[in-house]
């Protein structure tokens, strides 16, 4: 597979997943994101992520969630060691541009691989 493909064993799938992060992760928060970190047992990092219908609708949530992929795609290898990461939307994102919440998501990795 390329080095900027997106596979199963690089997303979390499972509710279980989800809830685990969210109770013993560790929060960052920006203005637009939150995001729950932890140490993951897979081989590399996996991402999940949250857009809830006080976002916006279909459209926007689909958009968001396309735009955060993306973003972890090319930044995967950004965040060093194997971590869990959930990516929970905030209202107010669907009003950004896609390049605002790249520059967004680009600030939000960045304290990622910060902690």
């Amino acid at each position: 597979m390329s080095n900027f493909s997106l596979p199963k064993d690089a997303r979390l799938r499972k509710r279980a997943e989800f809830l685990t992060l969210s109770q013993h992760g560790r929060k960052i928060r920006t203005s637009y994101f939150i995001a729950a970190v932890s140490k993951g047992t897979e081989k590399n990092n996996r991402i999940g992520i949250t857009v809830s219908k006080k976002v916006g609708n279909a459209v926007a949530r689909n958009r968001i969630k396309r735009l955060v992929r993306e973003n972890f795609r090319h930044r995967k290898n950004f965040v060093s060691g194997t971590n869990d990461i959930s990516i929970i939307a905030r209202k107010g994102l669907t009003a950004l541009s896609n390049k605002q919440i790249n520059e967004k998501l680009n600030k939000l990795f960045e304290k990622i691989a910060s902690t």
